[in-house]
């Protein structure tokens, strides 16, 4: 009998063996597809880390580029100075022309009136006041090259003053208060996101983002890396509530509040200082009235209204000789002008191009 009893104890352990191998044998093949999806996300991981500074390295090269065109730009606004200079003395010389023009007129005609040979003076007059109808022509169009200079000194100048404000913007963080943009992918348990926007749309490193639905705020964001055409932005600790994800689609405008606007101390007076500047910043506005203060962020020195025709960057124009009467200070060969012209250099023409691009985080 008893070991009757023994031997169904037995097939009952038996039995239970086998349920927990088996029960076991699940487990270990959900815990390996668990391994094998951990790994492969580990692998997307490295190839974004490896693409992110792929991206790094484009800004940078970027950055660098962007620095080349300010130079140029600066270049270029100096050579269109040093035209305009130039052309403002041709316009002299040509009014002093006109003046002692005007004079032999006066005094031929006085001499007409003195004089018995009326047909010679005649002659004279007519030949000095063909000089002075050709002299009034090249006054004419030395006063339309100097106007067309006098643009393109402005055109130059406004582009690079929107050269230097985008790149203080782009250091500084602040994107545009009507930004928006969408989520491209969302990684809200990885704590960053990508957006469908990068530098061509506006979007600067370090810049303080929001995502919305509807009216209400669900997320705060940090943008850390900016590429052409897509950017990935951090999620804020805390700003996203528990058990909520950022989805795709999700839109993205600028933070009510932007740090890089707020940040300020606060004095031992109790009043808000402003926010300390980088050092590479310059101001958004320049001082007014300081035409030859530099564009590109350099302090002006105080000093009196500069001369038209003055460097707009501070360096001193370079002495040029006295222009021919009616010859182009932009380098087109002038007409064959009625008194033998004097030399004159004509400066080298530069590209205009310019833009910047945000400094790398």
């Amino acid at each position: 009998m008893v070991w009757k009893i023994l031997s169904a104890l037995s097939a009952v352990c038996l039995g239970a063996a086998c349920y927990f191998a088996w029960a076991n044998q699940k487990l270990l093949v959900e815990e390996r597809k668990r391994e094998g999806f951990a790994k492969d996300n580990l692998a997307e991981m490295q190839a974004h880390i490896a693409k992110a500074e792929e991206a790094k390295k484009s800004r940078e090269t970027q950055r660098d580029m962007a620095n080349q065109e300010l130079v140029t730009t600066k270049t270029s606004v100096a050579d269109f100075a040093a035209k305009a200079q130039a052309a403002d003395q041709e316009l002299t010389i040509v009014k002093t022309t006109l003046e002692q023009t005007s004079k032999v007129v006066a005094q031929n005609q006085k001499q007409i009136e003195d004089a018995g040979d009326i047909k010679s003076l005649l002659a004279q007059i007519d030949a000095i006041t063909k000089e002075r109808t050709e002299a009034e022509s090249a006054l004419t169009n030395q006063i339309q090259h100097l106007a067309a200079a006098q643009e393109r000194i402005s055109s130059l100048t406004n582009a690079a003053k929107e050269a230097e404000e985008r790149e203080a913007r782009g250091r500084r963080g602040i994107v545009d208060d009507d930004f928006t943009a969408k989520v491209a992918h969302s990684y809200t348990d990885w704590g960053f996101v990508v957006l469908n926007k990068g530098n061509g749309g506006g979007v600067f490193a370090n810049a303080d983002l929001e995502v919305k639905r509807g009216k209400d705020v669900v997320a705060k964001l940090k943008v850390r890396d900016v590429e052409q055409n897509s950017s990935v932005a951090d999620l804020v600790k805390g700003s996203l509530a528990e058990g909520e994800h950022i989805r795709a689609g999700d839109l993205v405008v600028a933070a009510a509040e932007q740090s890089a606007k707020t940040a300020a101390a606060k004095t031992p007076d109790g009043t808000a200082a402003p926010a300390p500047v980088a050092p590479g910043d310059a101001p958004a506005t320049p001082p007014a009235g300081a035409m030859g203060s530099d564009p590109f962020g350099a302090p002006a020195a105080p000093a009196a209204a500069p001369a038209m025709g003055a460097d707009p960057f501070g360096a001193p124009a370079a002495p040029a000789a006295a222009p021919a009467m009616g010859a182009d200070p932009f380098g087109a060969p002038a007409a064959p002008p009625a008194t033998p012209p004097a030399g004159g250099a004509t400066p080298p023409s530069t590209v205009d191009p310019f833009g910047a691009a945000p400094a790398a985080k």
